[in-house]
């Protein structure tokens, strides 16, 4: 019996149509989990005042000047924009405001106050993401047929329902409108619903075929003898449904799937393809349906999750699946709850390859991949063509741009471990397609040898590779590169754009380059546009004006007609003054100089800090209650810490073993 309060299964054994029953133990679970089903969302908090030249003090901070579920960051009342915002409650406040204006809520975070008394958030209920629901039956058909082998021949077979599965998208938050992780997509669809009832339907009648049941079953479900047919019922039913749902079924929740299987206990594949049914279409197999265990001392409604549910929430982090053997074997002897046993559980699996996937998601939707646009198909605009000359690309490069960031992150977390920091500042090439190489002037990686090294000092770090240089267009996007920079790196706040605002790429000028046609357009003095393109974006995107919108290195700007003919270059000018801490006027020449101010402006750990929580819990996060797992999650990556050392420090946070119910 679990606690009152808390979210309870229970259902009563009797026959019922396949569908309906599906439908009962949707209705069982969620009518009977207290709390939110839906995600937090953020509210704005309140604004910092300020005398003239003064800085506002915040409260909080995001992505777009919108806390979730804590006080926002301030603004500035009438100040000169020199000054940074105080720090309050552990997190930056906003910037000084321009004169005679509210100033940009910019929550320059680089530590995180924790309250070990402040409860987590209340627990909502989440579901698989597709890729994790993808995984999860395809490990269990894997287990049911007893080799790889054979479960990849059932996947193959299940191909068409399958394909009928909705696509994550990165969810669009008030706090990043473009888009952040797939994991807080928890859209639910009739879409959702009908896909995964028809995968469960196939993948049951799959699993119970003559050839199959006697494996999956036992041979006590296809032998001819009568006298063992309700042991071998009651057996299958523990066993699978045991593996399905991640932990071992009650008593009740035995009698209750085996009322899927009908009046009778005598072995029928039929019978059997329904109870499977069931089982794969129940809300434990597609959500995160938590009971909660041993109620913490002093926080009230705040529970440590089950060794099961522990085992549940390392597995799906780590390897995007539900738990193996070994892991389950730990959680059924509760040694999963001994910090010892944890600790060697979590070096077991971030050794095991399923953990590079799971973490290549992050990396992916933290850079946001996505948002790369075709290449292919820009060889009918004559400016394009006339632009990338010999270097016009093929379908294949905008994946390649993608898999040279990916292979950069990757290599640096797994093949030669390095600090945080060090991404921004690598010189290394990860180039496995040959254009993509011949844009960098390298050899090509082969992927498992050494990685070439790029021209010294001309390109440092992820941020001048292919994937945030590249527009489609001929013409570079520095308005986007300083957006990119100040908010994914930095997690620094801007305030929406004025109504009106063009959200369009300016247009060059005549004789101008891309920068001087953005200056012309968004820097022009006593402007609402100046504000924040003169101090806060512009000049982190001029830094990396020395390559075009290929990613081509230059020093100069080759200009072109509506024909596509060349009509003169300019010189390039990367230098700046980037403010990547508000108030420092320290001028760079290029993107060597930037980065450098980047990783020394501890804002990088505490970025990362925030997305990779963001990525684990599937929400945004709360300075105020969230503060303790974000600390300690920035302080394993200051001074040389590690992505491994990141995934660790978040694992072993309180947070990640407990949960609050209402």
């Amino acid at each position: 019996m679990v606690k009152a309060g808390r979210s309870q299964i229970r259902g009563s054994a009797r026959p019922i149509a396949f569908r309906a029953l599906i439908a009962g133990t949707v209705s069982l679970c969620l009518g009977s989990c207290v709390g939110k089903i839906d995600l937090p969302a953020g509210t704005a908090g309140p604004a910092g005042t300020g005398a003239a030249g003064d800085p506002g003090a915040g409260g909080g901070s995001s992505i777009l000047g919108t806390g979730a579920g804590s006080g926002g960051p301030a603004s500035g009342g009438t100040g000169n924009g020199a000054s940074p915002g105080t720090n309050t409650g552990g997190v930056s406040g906003g910037g000084g405001g321009a004169a005679g204006t509210g100033g940009p809520p910019l929550g320059q975070v680089t530590a995180f106050a924790c309250d070990a008394s402040a409860p987590p958030p209340l627990g909502v209920l989440r579901r698989l993401t597709m890729v994790q629901y993808r995984n999860t039956l395809t490990d269990l058909v894997t287990w049911a047929l007893g080799s790889a082998s054979a479960g990849a021949t059932m996947m193959n077979e299940l191909a068409t329902p399958l394909g009928e599965l909705p696509v994550d998208h990165r969810e669009i938050v008030p706090q990043d409108l473009h888009g952040t992780y797939r994991r807080l997509d928890q859209s639910l669809q009739q879409l959702h619903v009908d896909a995964t009832y028809d995968v469960a339907v196939a993948a049951a009648a799959a699993l119970t075929t003559p050839a199959r049941i006697g494996t999956v079953v036992g041979a006590c479900a296809a032998d001819s003898v009568a006298s063992n047919d309700a042991t071998c019922l009651d057996a299958f039913v523990r066993k699978f449904g045991a593996r399905a749902l991640r932990r071992p079924l009650t008593s009740d929740e035995v009698d209750f799937y085996k009322s899927a299987y009908g009046a009778t206990t005598t072995a029928d594949p039929g019978a059997y393809a329904d109870l499977i049914g069931v089982l794969l279409a129940a809300p434990e197999f597609l959500y995160f349906v938590e009971h909660g265990d041993a109620a913490v001392p002093g926080q009230s409604g705040v529970y440590q999750v089950s060794a099961y549910e522990l085992a549940s929430r390392l597995s799906y982090q780590l390897w995007q699946t539900a738990p193996d053997d070994a892991l389950l074997q730990t959680a059924a002897d509760g040694t999963l709850l001994t910090s010892d046993v944890y600790d060697a559980q979590i070096t077991r699996m971030l050794a095991d390859p399923r953990a590079r996937p799971a973490l290549d998601e992050f990396f992916s939707d933290w850079m946001k991949v996505d948002e790369l646009p075709a290449l292919d198909a820009k060889d009918a605009d004559p400016v394009f063509k006339a632009f990338a000359g010999a270097d016009l690309p093929d379908a294949n490069l905008r994946q390649a741009m993608i898999d040279d960031v990916v292979g950069l992150l990757d290599y640096h977390t797994w093949t030669q471990p390095s600090g945080i920091t060090s991404l921004f500042t690598t010189e290394l090439s990860f180039a496995r397609d040959a254009r993509l190489a011949k844009l960098y002037g390298v050899p090509v990686w082969s992927g498992t040898s050494a990685p070439p090294s790029l021209p010294a000092g001309q390109r440092p770090g992820l941020l001048t590779r292919g994937l945030f240089l590249t527009t489609g267009t001929a013409n570079t996007r520095p308005i986007m590169k300083g957006v990119f920079i100040r908010k994914t790196i930095l997690c620094n706040d801007i305030p929406p754009p004025p109504p009106g605002a063009n959200a369009k790429p300016p247009e060059l000028g005549p004789g101008m380059t891309t920068r001087q046609s953005v200056e012309a357009i968004t820097q022009m003095p006593g402007t609402v546009c100046a504000g924040c393109h003169a101090t806060l974006i512009n000049p982190l995107g001029f830094a990396t004006e020395d390559f075009d919108a290929l990613g081509r290195f230059r020093i100069e700007q080759r200009l072109f007609d509506a024909s596509g003919n060349q009509i003169g270059t300019k010189a390039i000018d990367t230098t700046s003054i980037p403010q990547v801490r508000l108030g420092d006027q320290t001028p760079i020449s290029g993107p060597a100089d930037l980065m450098n101010l980047v990783v020394g402006s501890g804002q990088v750990e505490a970025c990362v800090a925030r997305n990779f929580f963001r990525f684990t819990y599937g929400r945004w996060e709360d300075p105020t209650t969230d503060g303790c797992a974000l600390e300690d999650s920035r302080k394993s990556l200051v001074g040389g810490g590690k992505v491994t050392d990141l995934l660790r420090a978040a694992l072993r946070s309180a947070e990640f073993q407990r949960r609050t119910f209402q």
